[in-house]
């Protein structure tokens, strides 16, 4: 029963490698190609000189002779995910000059594409026996060199054994020196938080104890008994922080600088309303001046006073009524004034022109100029006071 699946060096490989032999020349095989052979799986000719119909060429990941037998060479080639869309059914490798030097049928391996959500690393390898690989120069590009799943497990079981040697050999000694600042070695765990030995390491639990610690030792340095913290919801610290206790302001108040002392911090006073009084007016005097409106003319008549006489001079015609008025420069002439003649019962005419007044004057004094408050425009936060 023939073999299924078979590589078969070139007749132009074959050439390549007696060439080699006969000169000392080395062989360099650098790349790897891969077809679909058109649907079907080929059986290799040794006078094809290219694949039936290649898909995708690549330089050569690994070149080595089998550990195994001499005469084998391993040529191994790895297809990134980005590469695809085909099935695998045929293989070829190249030397550098390009010349197909083998071919090999392989078993049908669908690539898919990234693209197509299921994109991997398709490692291919091709197992060629020659006559002698000794003109076989094995040269890989290290440029495009990846570790093959059998190369991560070698280098794996290599360093587990380096490991478990060191182990065992460290385990059987009795050099196990403590831990110090300078050299490295064992040493005892702590749980202690205010410990000063440098010869203990602490635990996860006394670190996280220790950040705990430090938090709290920083709040209590930003929050001393007498802080006062604004809120701008509705926050109660008593909540917030039960290992303290925080007393509220009082409503409706507004903040007001004491003294430097501290005499009369938290009192209160003040008010949001007022009443003006006439005790709130300056204390001045009000200047007024003017005029009245103007009085028409108008004509006055006096009251009837009935007959009557009046004191009249020296010549009034009517009887004395001063015996003895005394006149001239030496006072020796003496004479008499007299009343005048008797009129009947009359009233006298007063004629008023039109006319008006002005005025002038103070008002009294409307006040003592005491201040009043008032309440400005603002903002209403919570705000509390520490007291424990």
């Amino acid at each position: 029963m023939s073999k299924a699946f078979i590589s078969v060096i070139t007749q132009a490989g074959k050439e390549r490698i007696a060439e080699a032999i006969v000169t000392g020349e080395k062989v360099v095989f650098s790349q790897m190609s891969v077809g679909d052979g058109n649907g079907i799986v080929p059986r290799p000719d040794e006078t094809q000189t290219a694949l039936i119909n290649e898909c995708f060429r690549n330089q050569l990941n690994s070149l080595k002779i089998s550990e195994k037998n001499n005469n084998i060479i391993i040529a191994e080639m790895i297809m990134p995910p980005e590469v695809g869309g085909f099935t695998i059914r045929e293989a070829a490798l190249y030397d550098d000059d390009g010349k197909c030097m083998a071919l090999a049928s392989v078993p049908e391996t669908y690539k898919p594409l990234l693209a197509e959500g299921s994109g991997r690393f398709t490692v291919l390898r091709i197992w060629l026996s020659v006559s002698s690989t000794e003109n076989i120069e094995l040269i890989v590009d290290p440029g495009i060199v990846l570790a093959t799943v059998e190369d991560v497990i070698t280098v794996r079981n290599e360093v587990k054994d380096y490991t478990d040697e060191q182990l065992s050999e460290h385990a059987s000694s009795r050099n196990h020196p403590d831990a110090t600042l300078a050299k490295k070695g064992f040493t005892q765990l702590s749980n202690a938080l205010d410990s000063t030995d440098e010869t203990k390491a602490a635990t996860s639990a006394a670190i996280k104890a220790a950040i705990a610690a430090a938090i709290r030792a920083g709040w209590e340095l930003d929050n001393p008994v007498g802080a006062v913290r604004f809120y701008a919801l509705n926050v109660d610290p008593n909540e917030r922080y039960p290992w303290s206790e925080w007393v509220y302001t009082g409503e409706s108040k507004t903040i007001r600088v004491g003294k430097a002392d501290g005499s009369d911090v938290s009192t209160t006073g003040g008010s949001d309303t007022v009443t003006l009084q006439q005790a709130n007016l300056p204390a001045v005097q009000i200047d007024v001046s003017g005029e009245t409106s103007e009085q028409p003319a108008r004509e006055l008549a006096t009251r009837a006073a009935g007959g009557h006489k009046h004191q009249g001079g020296m010549a009034a015609p009517g009887d004395v009524w001063d015996g003895d008025y005394v006149v001239g420069s030496d006072n020796d002439s003496h004479r008499t004034r007299n009343y005048t003649g008797e009129a009947g019962d009359h009233t006298h005419i007063v004629d008023e022109p039109a006319h008006k007044h002005t005025t002038t004057g103070k008002t009294a004094i409307l006040g003592d100029g005491q201040s009043f408050s008032v309440v400005e425009a603002h903002i209403l936060l919570m705000c509390w006071a520490r007291v424990a």
